[in-house]
């Protein structure tokens, strides 16, 4: 148990310094990340159906389409910081509500430093609706972990399950 906590904080910070690092980003460089993934999704869609996405779209559609892939990018890494949080919380005896709550509140507070964070950056804005999809993004992360845990929780009851009785099949029988 103490490796997988060792493991799931290191995972965390892993996020958190992922995200610090986006956020030093200046504004120019910020956009060109975000162009770049737009381009590589658009050069895609070229890819699968012929269709030059570049030139179908107006400058506006294209930079709404920008747009959302950077607040989906927000959702996104979010997910991934509350997904490695609950792992680490996994890791000690609560209940699974406060495991929530305090994932929750963790990434929020995370996301609100993170917002303060770009005040001081050259080109950059904090955005509070940056915070809601970031806090969006961490109950997805939320709810992810949830899931995750119920698998490993059942495969790991089911296994255990299976051993017992096959001991106790072992015993009745006389078989090794």
């Amino acid at each position: 148990m103490k490796v997988l906590r060792v493991l799931a904080i290191g995972f965390t910070i892993f996020w958190m310094i992922l995200i610090f690092r986006f956020s030093a980003d200046t504004g120019i460089e910020s956009h060109e990340i975000s162009d770049a993934v737009t381009r590589m999704f658009c050069e895609v869609v070229y890819r699968f159906t012929g269709r030059d996405l570049v030139m179908a779209l107006t400058a506006h559609q294209y930079s709404v389409l920008e747009l959302c892939f950077r607040k989906m990018a927000h959702m996104g890494i979010y997910c991934m910081l509350s997904f490695s949080t609950m792992l680490v919380l996994f890791t000690f005896p609560l209940g699974m509500l406060l495991r929530m709550a305090v994932s929750l509140i963790f990434c929020v507070i995370y996301a609100f430093t993170d917002e303060f964070h770009q005040v001081l950056v050259e080109g950059r804005t904090p955005d509070f609706l940056d915070v809601f999809i970031d806090s969006a993004g961490a109950a997805i992360g939320i709810a992810a972990a949830l899931l995750f845990f119920c698998v490993v929780y059942t495969i790991y009851h089911s296994r255990r399950d299976k051993r017992k009785n096959l001991r106790r099949y072992r015993e009745i029988t006389g078989r090794k």
